[in-house]
């Protein structure tokens, strides 16, 4: 994941892409949105592409990219727990179309939940009616 994510080598997304579609692609159509975590304008520019539709690239046509954004931070990966668990929400909505929506996030890594807990908090506030997750690993 570190070579993936934070060296930039996108190829590597290709050795969980089979098994990711062949678990979750019919669990995804069940649901309303699927919203991949953002990354920063920052993040995006260091390493050239969201490590989140990177993995599940197989949902493409069924994510929904511009509805969730985050501010500019911190990377996470270098805090420790408790700064983990006590950082600020930085998430936001771009387009507010998710009330009365089902909706699955999705992560490449879960460490403490706060980032699910977070942007399941901003979607909650804005009126969604169930918000689930998937994250590759933890």
């Amino acid at each position: 994941m570190h070579y993936y994510k934070f060296v930039g080598d996108y190829r590597l997304r290709q050795a969980f892409s089979e098994d990711l579609k062949k678990k979750f692609k019919k669990i995804m159509t069940g649901f309303d949105l699927v919203i991949p975590i953002p990354i920063s304008e920052s993040s995006m520019a260091v390493r050239g592409f969201n490590q989140v539709t990177g993995l599940f690239e197989f949902a493409a046509l069924k994510m929904s990219t511009d509805i969730l954004a985050v501010k500019e931070k911190k990377q996470t990966s270098k805090l420790k727990r408790q700064a983990r668990l006590k950082k600020e929400n930085l998430f936001y909505l771009v387009h507010n179309d998710v009330a009365e929506k089902s909706i699955l996030l999705l992560d490449d890594v879960y460490t403490t939940g706060t980032t699910l807990h977070q942007t399941a908090d901003v979607l909650y506030m804005n009126k969604a009616k169930k918000v689930s997750s998937i994250a590759l690993a933890r």
